[in-house]
């Protein structure tokens, strides 16, 4: 009898013991997922404010209008001047609304920009696809990344006439396109993660 009494209290005692643990890691692992979800919600706050925008559809195609208030942080212009590639994106898509299920994205683009320091002209370059300029500082580099004029976006005719649509549009700094090491860096770091938020407007083609 004692023999059995004492190995039901061994097992009680394990029992509470391994409950207990698993309940703390529990805590533990809880924490630790709000604590990441709360520096990313810090990180990728709107960093970019979107000062004005303009969705214009005309006869032959769809143009976009929008002034961005990009400005780098201390850490990425450092970072530039370092010969950092900087790697910029506007990106945009359309969808259509269903009332019974989730909505249809039907058309998708974006626009990349890169932004290199160049030591020997003590300059700058910004390329957009085949493009490139150089310019004397970085506040021109911003105004030309920032400032979106009369830019076609796709051709009216791939939009049914007179439905409602939805765009969105948001502007970002690419940080999986930098060096791994910087990569690193950027996570949960303000000074790290440029972006705005998404701008929504309905139309009708």
């Amino acid at each position: 009898m004692t023999i059995f009494l004492s190995s039901v209290f061994i097992s009680v005692r394990f029992s509470t013991q391994w409950r207990r643990g698993f309940g703390l890691r529990t805590v533990a692992n809880c924490a630790a997922l709000l604590l990441a979800w709360g520096l990313a919600c810090t990180a990728f706050a709107e960093t970019i404010p979107l000062r004005s925008a303009e969705l214009r559809v005309e006869e032959s195609a769809v143009v976009f209008n929008a002034d961005y208030g990009l400005s780098l942080t201390p850490s990425l212009e450092e970072a530039v001047e370092r010969g950092v590639p900087l790697h910029f994106v506007l990106e945009w898509k359309v969808t259509y609304p269903r009332w019974y299920w989730f909505d249809k994205t039907v058309l998708t683009g974006d626009t990349q920009y890169r932004l290199a320091y160049l030591p020997l002209t003590r300059q700058y370059r910004l390329s957009t696809g085949l493009l490139s300029q150089d310019v004397a500082s970085i506040a021109d580099a911003e105004r030309l990344i920032g400032r979106i004029t009369s830019r076609p976006l796709f051709d009216r005719d791939k939009l049914e006439e007179g439905q409602r649509y939805t765009f969105a549009v948001r502007l970002r700094l690419d940080t999986e396109r930098m060096p791994k090491p910087f990569q690193i860096t950027a996570l949960g770091s303000r000074d790290w993660n440029l972006a705005s938020s998404w701008f929504t407007l309905d139309f009708r083609p």
